[in-house]
């Protein structure tokens, strides 16, 4: 049972809240005025973040695929610039000056050339990277003039570019190294394994079309059927580097290739009866 004092106090607390009740009342006339004017503002402030999430919605439906397209198409034309600079730099070292100048005149009809630009000697206009060999990712590559050129070219992907500093090389165990040295992995990297990788490469995703050599068919057609074992990876497999080498893999070939999966560049998986090497590196 409850006590006197509990029951006065339940009783001023309801009387508190009826002297509130009545004051809120009294006022009532005072702020609605100002609660109006607040919902109308909330009111205002829903319907500008409305507009705001339709833009953003209409940006990434429409102006982003838009942006997406204008990137891709500059990507290509940087892509022509070489191909129509190699002609230059070739029909130049040919003798035939007006076919340069041809060249030349192409691209400046293309606006690809600023024209309040001072003209320099086609040999200036060449890129650094044509001295050497030309370097792209293999997806510019798939979308360039390249792959329905019939002539066979050298091109380099950045896709295989690696790098092996010589803690990475002090980090494979002494066993697996013997008397193998730096220099000796690295230029079977580049000039055996990574330039397997750009041939098949480079022939994969020529156009049937473009391919005239019967050997070079041959091989497009078993590179095709292999990408089914392997559909997101890039690899070569073992006869792909006995052919480049032109011999048989031997224990000294095979105890690099060990090396390179110790570097987390090269995978070794089997699949019926193939040994396939994929490449790892990012």
């Amino acid at each position: 049972m409850e006590s006197i004092e509990t029951l006065l106090a339940r009783q001023a607390d309801v009387l508190n809240r009826i002297e509130t009740f009545f004051d809120l009342q009294a006022s009532r006339s005072q702020v609605i005025e100002q609660l109006n004017g607040l919902h109308n503002k909330a009111r205002e402030c829903s319907g500008a973040v409305q507009q705001a999430k339709h833009c953003l919605g209409r940006f990434r439906s429409d102006l982003g695929p838009r942006y997406a397209e204008v990137i891709k198409k500059i990507r290509l034309n940087e892509l022509l610039i070489l191909h129509l600079l190699e002609q230059l730099d070739r029909t130049d070292s040919g003798g035939g000056g007006g076919g340069g100048r041809k060249v030349l005149q192409a691209v400046q009809n293309g606006n690809v050339v600023d024209q309040g630009v001072k003209q320099e000697p086609a040999s200036s206009l060449k890129p650094a990277s044509l001295a050497g060999d030309r370097k792209m990712t293999l997806l510019d590559y798939q979308n360039s003039p390249f792959v329905s050129k019939m002539k066979p070219r050298c091109l380099s992907f950045l896709d295989f570019n690696v790098v092996i500093s010589q803690e990475d090389f002090e980090q494979i165990p002494k066993y697996m190294r013997g008397r193998e040295s730096l220099d000796e992995l690295v230029t079977f990297l580049q000039t055996v394994v990574v330039a397997c990788f750009e041939e098949k490469y480079t022939l994969l995703y020529k156009n049937k079309k473009a391919i005239t050599n019967q050997q070079d068919l041959a091989l497009w057609k078993a590179f095709n059927l292999q990408q089914a074992a392997f559909p997101n990876n890039k690899f070569v497999t073992q006869g792909d580097i006995a052919r480049k080498m032109g011999r048989l893999i031997d224990k000294k070939v095979n105890g690099k290739i060990q090396m390179l999966r110790h570097l987390h560049i090269l995978q070794e998986t089997r699949h019926e009866g193939t040994v396939y090497y994929i490449w790892i590196r990012e």
